[in-house]
């Protein structure tokens, strides 16, 4: 789900330069993630930023599902900074020269934006969790946030599904992921599993297992289903799946070691 565009240019990019002109946009960064691939965002605003990729021939422009107002925008000004120094031409998936600037005008970046968030909100009625991937953190949308979006439309729908991407990457703590395994069945079959602990504060993610500590020999097992029933007081759910986790007091933390043990997986997942 992705919007390409493709730079052919006369003269390479020179990344200095194009770094000076970032420079003078309000809350605007990026990052080198290798291989020729540049990572730009509006920190604090973008949903989804956007990304360039610095081919033999041509510059590739990418913009993805669930981008807002502020990652266009970015956009419009990147790409037209790019042509100008690289004297090069623009043209879209349909390889045509686009002429007209800028190449997302506000009439087709809110159509846009209201189209994406109804397009999650229609598979997630189907599918268990659809993840994308914010400027600071991954945001999960599913069947639980469908249910409670139903009801919206339009602007109200795309003010909640971006309320959520941008809590998630902005507003809550820092807090590690933790400890975090992959076990192997065989090729094919890898399970991800996260161990917590009372002893640090957590960002709980989407697993196919989490591990809760206790004094046994055994870990308790339990889903992200399971435990988002269960939360202690102090925890929060902040999308479909994504918990901002603290410590908590020794009630609490013992009142889900013996809530999850009515749940707990382990003796099954151990016989497979």
């Amino acid at each position: 789900m992705s919007l390409i565009h493709n730079i052919i240019y006369k003269r390479p990019l020179d990344i200095s330069r194009l770094d000076k002109f970032v420079s003078t946009i309000d809350g605007a960064t990026y990052e080198d993630r290798g291989e020729g691939v540049f990572y730009f965002w509006i920190d604090g605003k973008s949903t989804r930023g956007f990304d360039i990729t610095l081919e033999q021939d041509y510059i590739e422009v990418r913009n993805t599902i669930l981008s807002n107002k502020h990652d266009y925008d970015l956009t419009n000004k990147i790409v037209a900074e790019i042509i100008a120094l690289t004297n090069g031409i623009i043209i879209d998936e349909d390889e045509e020269q686009i002429s007209d600037f800028p190449i997302f005008d506000n009439d087709r970046i809110a159509e846009a934006e209201i189209h994406d968030c109804e397009t999650i909100q229609v598979l997630s009625r189907e599918h268990e969790n659809i993840a994308i991937y914010g400027p600071v953190r991954k945001v999960h949308f599913g069947k639980r946030l469908h249910e409670q979006f139903k009801g919206l439309k339009g602007e109200q729908l795309k003010n909640k599904m971006f309320e959520i991407i941008l809590t998630v990457n902005y507003q809550i703590p820092n807090f590690d992921y933790g400890n975090i395994m992959q076990v192997r069945n065989s090729e094919d079959d890898k399970k991800v599993m996260k161990l917590l602990t009372n002893e640090t504060n957590y960002i709980i993610d989407k697993y196919d297992y989490i591990l809760l500590h206790t004094s046994d020999k055994q870990p308790i097992m339990i889903t992200n289903d399971i435990l988002n029933t269960m939360l202690p007081s102090n925890w929060k759910l902040v999308d479909e799946f994504t918990i901002v986790a603290p410590m908590t007091d020794e009630n609490e933390w013992n009142k889900l070691l013996t809530n999850a043990k009515k749940f707990n997986l382990w003796n099954e997942f151990a016989k497979n």
